[in-house]
């Protein structure tokens, strides 16, 4: 029964053509990409594969491409993003896999693009900053809750619920067991996947907090002793420890930092202080490392290190063979090494040096905006929230030296990407939706 992930498009498309575009992305898209897994497909004759992420963001994409582009201004960021699209298309069709360039070409318009343009268009200019992050992270919270069943039982429920309806596909990532317990992927697909939805979850949440954004409790459980916002910060932060991904948690200790940053009161003294302990201590780290993958292997983690020191030795070579555009999704494999853990690798290898060169263009022009708006907006909320999306860019570029950007991660990233112009600078002067009004 895989039809069934065109159910959320038909009743994502009902709703387009009922309300805005903006209260069917809060209350379709956002649940799917922080609940539902998008890892299982649909396929029919030579159609492209269409998971739950492609089935609903592309009636989204046409609509805001008909709706909302009135409103797109013109960005140097659209031009890498553009051409990063077109070499992941080009790269396929150059070796010859017109069929798979074609399916690429698909994939990348939505799962790039659309999420891009919603970033840049729906979100600041509709005064739905509030509504988003709390659906975001309210929609993250019942996902950890239901998570924690596989730190105990060393099963994702998620996977469980799903694959039934996907009888003929085997989802090839199963829960690893560490230290006697499962690692957390949630809804995500793998743990490190995970870790990094998880410290983007935190940290909006702690944003959420500090503003006094959440009401005071819940509703029905007014005899808790603490209040929403922490209980819900807390069980994020502690899911995030149960997917024991050591990148993700790399990730969040600088992440975190640089987020916080907003909330001081000497803001530039902070901001100086975290980056020279960012810079002083990344060289240490990557001299500690080099030590640590040269030694003789004693526990799993020296094991998985050396792994992706290695990765690097066999695989760079490769990537130079690849040249510009790179040898596209079926690139030469090195005997036990099919995994690239490593997504700087990774696009260099499937999309070339020029996929790789709009990959860190896009990211560094996201921190230009970024920064930008966390000088130079006149609010503290809005300079904490340019920290905040600050330190989630900085935290994946991180983690992503150790893991792939894949399923969700690989759209936020994007998002991100488009959501960093429109907060670089003063938002106009209107309302923020109610998280009521988001749900009539």
């Amino acid at each position: 029964m895989p039809i069934v992930i065109l159910i959320p498009t038909v009743i994502c498309i009902v709703a387009l053509f009922r309300d805005s575009v903006q209260k069917a992305f809060l209350n379709f898209y956002i649940p799917i990409f922080m609940m539902f897994p998008v890892y299982y497909w649909w396929k029919v004759a030579s159609l492209p594969p269409i998971d739950l992420a492609d089935a609903i963001l592309f009636p989204l994409g046409v609509a805001m491409f008909l709706k909302d582009i009135r409103r797109w201004r013109f960005a140097l960021m659209d031009v890498w993003v553009a051409l990063f699209i077109f070499t992941c298309y080009y790269a396929d069709s150059l070796n010859n896999l017109s069929t798979a360039s074609t399916f690429e070409l698909f994939d990348g318009l939505c799962l790039v693009m659309v999420p891009y343009m919603a970033g840049k268009l729906l979100i600041e200019h509709n005064g739905m900053r509030v509504a988003m992050v709390k659906r975001l992270v309210w929609c993250l919270f019942l996902a950890c809750i239901v998570s924690v069943y596989e730190y105990r039982m060393g099963q994702n429920p998620f996977t469980l619920a799903i694959a039934r309806f996907f009888p003929e596909e085997s989802f090839p990532w199963k829960t690893q067991i560490r230290w006697g317990f499962g690692r957390v992927s949630g809804p995500f697909g793998q743990s490190e996947l995970a870790g990094m939805m998880f410290f983007f979850g935190l940290i909006l949440a702690l944003w959420l907090g500090y503003n006094h954004l959440w009401e005071p409790k819940f509703k029905r459980l007014a005899w808790l002793p603490f209040k929403k916002s922490t209980i819900i910060a807390a069980t994020i932060f502690v899911v995030l420890l149960m997917t024991q991904a050591r990148g993700p948690w790399l990730g969040a200790i600088v992440a975190i930092p640089v987020a916080l940053v907003g909330r001081a009161q000497r803001v530039r003294r902070a901001a100086i202080l975290v980056a020279v302990c960012i810079l002083v201590l990344a060289p240490v780290g990557y001299l500690g490392l080099k030590a640590y993958t040269s030694g003789p292997t004693a526990s799993e983690a020296q094991e998985n290190a050396q792994y992706r020191q290695e990765m690097l030795d066999n695989y760079i070579p490769i990537a130079k063979a690849g040249g510009a555009w790179g040898w596209g999704q079926d690139f030469p494999r090195v005997m036990g090494q099919g995994s690239i853990d490593n997504e700087y690798l990774f696009v260099t290898l499937t999309q070339g040096w020029v996929g790789l060169l709009c990959f860190c263009a896009i990211a560094v022009e996201s921190l230009y905006y970024l920064t930008y708006g966390a000088i130079y907006n006149p609010t503290k909320p809005d300079r904490y929230f340019a920290f905040s999306l600050m330190g989630v860019m900085i935290g994946l570029l991180i983690t992503v030296f150790t893991v792939f950007l894949g399923n969700q991660p690989y759209q936020l990233f994007f998002l991100l990407a488009g959501w960093s112009q429109a907060v670089r600078v003063k938002r106009a002067a209107r309302p923020e939706l109610t998280f009521e009004q988001v749900y009539t």
